[in-house]
C-alpha cells in the first residue's frame, strides 16, 4: 500500500486558464481523503492527475516513494471507480471484473479466485453472468467496485461514484464504500460534491474552490473551526446562518449590531478573538442553524416556509435582507408571513471579515 504526495501540482489548459493553483498536501497511507467543493473547482482535474489521465503542469506528484510524474497510468498501481460506472457493455460482469487481471496475465485460477471473494464481498455472486444492462444503477456501481477490488491496487480513486443514484442508494453505497476501504486498508481518494458523503466517509477533507484548496482537516473541525466563511457556508446541513452585523460597545460589553437589535457577545469569544480591535467595522455573524432558536423573544423575524424533515424541523425566516434558518428537534406551525423571535446561541458565534470571508 501507498501514500500520495503532491507537491505545488498545477494544472494549465492551454496556457491560459489555471483549473489547479499549487495543490499541495501529504495523504497518509490508508487514509480516507475526499475533495471536495462546487463544480469548476479542480477537484476531478486533481484527480486524474493522480490517476495519469491529465498532464501535471507544474509541481511533482508522488505515489509511495516513486515520482510518477511521467508515469503512464497503467503503470502507477491505482484503480478508478467512475461515475458512469465505465464497464463494458458486451461482457458479462464475470468478464468484466478478469478483464484487467487477463491483460496483466494472471494465471486463471487467482483471477476467478479474486472473482469471487470481490463479489461475496459486495454481495453480486448471483450477478456475475449477467451483462451491464441487465443491472440495476447500485449494483453496476458494486461491479465497477468489484472490477477495482480485484486489482488489489496501492491507491483507490473514486470520481462522483453516487452521483447516478437515488438517495436511499446512495446511503447504502456510502456505507458499503467506508466498509471496504476498513477491510482493504488501502488509501481512498474521493471526489464528489456532496458534503454529506464528505462528512460521513472521510478521515480527512479537502475543501476546494476555484482551483484553491481553502483548508484540510477533519469532517468535525471542519465544521466546528471553518477558516473562512465559503468552507463553513459549504460544509454543514442546512447551511450555516451568515447575518451582516457591526461590532459595537453596549455599556461595559462588546455587542452584535443587527439592525435595531442589540445582542450581546459572551466576554470569552470577544476576548479569544479580540474583537474589540474591530470595534465600529461590519462583519459576518456566522451561526449554524442548531444554535438558532425560536423564542419568546429576541430579534424579530418574518417566517418564509417551514419544512418537516421527520424528526426535525426547518424554519426558514428573513431578518432584514439576510435569510437565516432554524433547526429545531421541536415541529413548530410556523405560518408563511408569521413573525416570530429568534435567539442565538453566542456562545457558538462566530465572526468573518465581511470583504474578505476569513474568520475573525
Amino acid at each position: 500500500m501507498a501514500g500520495i504526495r503532491l507537491q505545488n501540482v498545477k494544472k494549465i489548459y492551454d496556457k491560459k486558464f489555471t483549473a489547479v493553483h499549487d495543490f499541495t498536501m501529504e495523504i497518509k497511507d490508508e487514509e480516507f481523503i475526499i475533495l471536495v467543493g462546487p463544480s469548476g473547482c479542480g477537484k476531478s482535474t486533481t484527480l486524474r492527475m493522480i490517476a495519469g489521465l491529465e498532464d501535471i503542469s507544474a509541481g511533482e506528484l508522488y505515489i509511495g516513494d516513486k515520482l510518477v510524474n511521467n508515469v503512464a497510468p497503467k503503470d502507477r498501481d491505482i484503480a478508478m471507480v467512475f461515475q458512469n460506472y465505465a464497464l463494458y457493455p458486451h461482457m458479462t460482469i464475470y468478464k468484466n471484473m478478469a478483464f484487467g487481471l487477463e491483460m496483466r496475465k494472471v494465471p486463471k485460477h487467482e483471477i476467478d479466485r479474486k472473482i469471487k471473494e470481490a463479489a461475496k464481498s459486495l454481495d453480486i455472486e448471483q450477478l456475475l453472468s449477467r451483462k451491464p444492462k441487465a443491472l440495476s444503477g447500485g449494483q453496476r456501481q458494486r461491479a465497477a467496485l468489484g472490477r477495482a477490488i480485484v486489482r488489489d491496487p496501492q491507491v483507490f480513486l473514486f470520481d462522483e461514484p453516487l452521483s447516478n443514484l437515488d438517495a436511499k442508494l446512495r446511503t447504502q453505497m456510502r456505507t458499503e464504500i467506508k466498509r471496504i476501504h476498513n477491510e482493504l486498508k488501502t488509501t481512498f481518494v474521493y471526489v464528489t460534491h456532496d458534503q454529506t458523503e464528505a462528512m460521513t466517509m472521510g478521515d480527512r477533507i479537502v475543501v476546494m474552490k476555484d482551483g484553491y484548496i481553502q483548508q484540510i482537516d477533519t469532517p468535525q473541525n471542519l465544521y466546528n473551526n471553518p477558516v473562512n466563511l465559503f468552507v463553513a457556508g459549504f460544509i454543514g446541513t442546512p447551511q450555516i446562518n451568515a447575518i451582516n452585523c457591526k461590532i459595537d460597545k453596549c455599556k461595559d460589553k462588546l455587542c452584535a449590531i443587527v439592525g435595531k437589535y442589540a445582542i450581546e457577545i459572551p466576554k470569552k469569544i470577544s476576548e479569544e478573538k479580540s474583537l474589540d480591535k474591530i470595534i465600529g467595522k461590519n462583519v459576518v455573524l456566522g451561526i449554524r442553524p442548531e444554535y438558532t432558536k425560536i423564542a419568546k423573544d429576541g430579534i424579530k423575524a418574518k417566517v418564509v416556509i417551514s419544512e418537516l424533515m421527520g424528526s426535525e424541523c426547518y424554519i426558514h425566516m428573513d431578518i432584514g435582507k439576510d435569510r437565516i434558518i432554524s433547526r429545531t428537534s421541536t415541529v413548530l406551525d410556523a405560518v408563511s408571513g408569521e413573525a416570530v423571535y429568534v435567539k442565538f446561541d453566542m456562545e457558538k458565534a462566530m465572526f468573518f471579515d465581511e470583504k474578505t470571508g476569513i474568520r475573525i
